[in-house]
C-alpha cells in the first residue's frame, strides 16, 4: 500500500512532531499557508500514485485524545470515503478516540478539503483520511502515538 502521510510544518506543531516519528517512505510536510499547502499536496497528487493519504493537525483536545475526521466542508461538504474503523478500533485501545464530521474551518480543514476534491475531479482511487492529535504538551507518549499509525496491508498472495 502506497501511503502519503502529511502534517503541517512548525517546530512546536505536535502533527509535525508525530510526523517526524512515523516510519514511512512518503511524508510531506505541509507549509501553514491556505494555498501553498494545497499547491504543495496537489503536486504529490500529480506525481504519485497514492492508495491513502492520512493527514495529521493539531488541535486543542484532552491529553491523548485523537479525533478523526470523516467531513470537510466548504462550498460543499466532502465525506472521506476510507474505511476508518480498522484504524478506530486500533487507537480506542490505547487512546479516548472521537469520530468528528467538522475538520474546523482553519488550515485542517482546508487541505483536508481540496485533497478530497481532488481526489474526485480527477478520478483518484487515493482515499483520504484527517487526524487531529492534541498539542504536544497532551500526548503523553509521541512515539507510541507514531506507532499507531503503521497502516499495513497484508497481500493475499502471501
Amino acid at each position: 500500500m502506497n501511503i502519503l502521510y502529511t502534517a503541517f510544518k512548525g517546530k512546536n506543531n505536535s502533527s509535525k512532531l508525530l510526523l517526524d516519528h512515523i516510519v514511512a517512505n512518503n511524508k510531506l510536510y505541509l507549509t501553514n499557508s491556505f494555498k501553498t499547502s494545497v499547491v504543495e499536496l496537489k503536486n504529490k497528487l500529480k506525481k504519485n500514485d497514492y492508495d491513502l493519504i492520512v493527514s495529521f493537525g493539531q488541535a486543542p483536545l484532552n491529553t491523548d485524545v485523537i479525533k478523526i475526521e470523516t467531513t470537510a466542508k466548504d462550498k460543499l461538504k466532502y465525506v472521506t470515503s476510507y474505511d476508518y474503523s480498522v484504524l478506530h478500533n486500533k487507537l480506542r485501545k490505547e487512546y479516548e478516540v472521537i469520530i468528528s464530521n467538522d475538520a474546523g474551518n482553519y488550515l485542517c480543514n482546508n487541505i483536508y478539503y481540496n485533497g478530497l476534491e481532488y481526489i474526485i475531479e480527477n478520478k483518484l482511487k487515493t482515499k483520504m483520511i484527517f487526524i487531529h492529535i492534541p498539542n504536544k504538551e497532551k500526548i503523553t507518549d509521541i512515539e507510541k502515538l507514531s506507532k499507531s499509525f503503521n497502516i499495513k496491508v497484508v497481500d493475499p498472495n502471501e
